[in-house]
């Protein structure tokens, strides 16, 4: 189905993602106490001694802050930082805008949480892979964290802090996507504001996981559409823009007009992808276009504010530029709204502008 183009993504030069990204992503620290199966980074217990400093990460903040973006505390596991509430608190005075993903380990306690809410984190992120212990803990693989995990539900309920929370799609947690769906919906008044569904990439550990075929994601789509008009909360998909590209097409199927679906752009994150809307940045301060996409290695906070990094890096002007994309993303009308998973065409096929492998989709 042909696009005009007048649905576009916020991806032409000038626009607001060249400036400043939505999102900045720190990784706070390496070390997690949880050895998941999908893990980015290969967490282990122990942090990292190079790790940024409290004075240096306070100047990152100051940097994201200036930017405007909103920057997400997240690791291994924030936790495993002595200085996080200090960060937190640092971060409160200067107004800039937090949310927050620690691990469920016995470290993410009620008061905890309690802490996140006085110190105005705008979410907390949880981590739920299946809709029972049997099923999560396997594939966190450490006993207990289901129970841990619905527990940091309920004290968010208590406390009245929004909860994002994100789940991993692989072949081994699709089947149990309904169940856990059910489950979120009894869970959903509150906390849980957004449902993150992150299609799988194959980095770090998750080069085991069983990767989805483009025929299941484009099921997988199906079936998020289907819930996203009674769900009671917002049902997303991360590494997965190709999502934009179906919701379009059902939308221009069902006689929405395309000045409707313009105006849709931004709520639905139009052109936002991996360097674009969005950016990473290492334990270790080095800054990357996205987590699951570890190349190129665009700088390091420690030498350069995030924002000079973000803004001029030739790579990232590349990244950004939809007519630089290879094979079917190449070729397609929905490009610019889309752009498929950066990070995916390079951990499959070693090309960040190749196609992404898991779009049933042809131009």
């Amino acid at each position: 189905m042909a696009v005009p183009v007048e649905i576009r993504g916020d991806t032409f030069p000038g626009s607001v993602y060249a400036q400043a990204p939505q999102n900045v992503y720190w990784e706070t620290t390496i070390a997690c106490d949880l050895d998941c199966k999908h893990c980015r980074a290969d967490a282990n217990p122990n942090r990292h001694p190079l790790e940024l400093s409290f004075e240096q990460g306070k100047e990152l903040m100051r940097s994201v802050k200036a930017m405007g973006s909103l920057m997400v505390l997240t690791g291994g596991d924030p936790m495993k930082r002595e200085d996080i509430f200090d960060l937190m608190s640092f971060g409160r005075e200067i107004k800039l805008p937090m949310a927050v993903t620690p691990s469920t380990t016995p470290l993410l306690t009620r008061d905890i949480i309690a802490k996140f809410r006085d110190l105005n984190m705008a979410a907390m992120g949880v981590s739920l892979d299946g809709p029972s212990a049997e099923v999560h803990d396997s594939f966190r693989k450490v006993t207990g964290t289901f129970a841990r995990s619905m527990l940091a539900l309920d004290a968010a309920r208590e406390f009245k802090l929004p909860v994002q929370v994100n789940t991993s799609i692989t072949t081994e947690t699709i089947p149990h996507l309904q169940a856990l769906y059910e489950l979120l919906r009894d869970q959903a008044t509150p906390p849980v504001r957004r449902w993150s569904l992150f299609l799988l990439v194959p980095v770090g550990r998750g080069v085991e996981l069983g990767l989805p075929s483009a025929l299941q994601v484009e099921q997988l789509f199906g079936w998020v559409y289907s819930i996203s008009a009674q769900a009671p909360f917002h049902v997303s998909t991360v590494e997965a823009p190709h999502y934009r590209r179906f919701f379009i097409q059902r939308k221009l199927e069902e006689g929405i007009p395309r000045e409707q679906l313009q105006k849709m752009a931004r709520k639905m994150g139009f052109g936002v992808r991996d360097g674009n809307g969005v950016i990473f940045v290492s334990h270790l301060g080095e800054v990357y276009p996205a987590g699951f996409l570890p190349y190129p290695l665009l700088g390091n906070v420690k030498d350069r504010p995030i924002s000079e990094i973000y803004r001029d890096s030739p790579a990232l002007q590349e990244l950004r530029d939809a007519h630089r994309l290879k094979g079917r993303c190449g070729r397609c009308e929905f490009k610019w709204v889309c752009g498929g998973s950066r990070a995916r065409a390079y951990g499959m096929l070693q090309d960040p502008f190749q196609e992404d492998p898991l779009c049933a989709f042809y131009p």
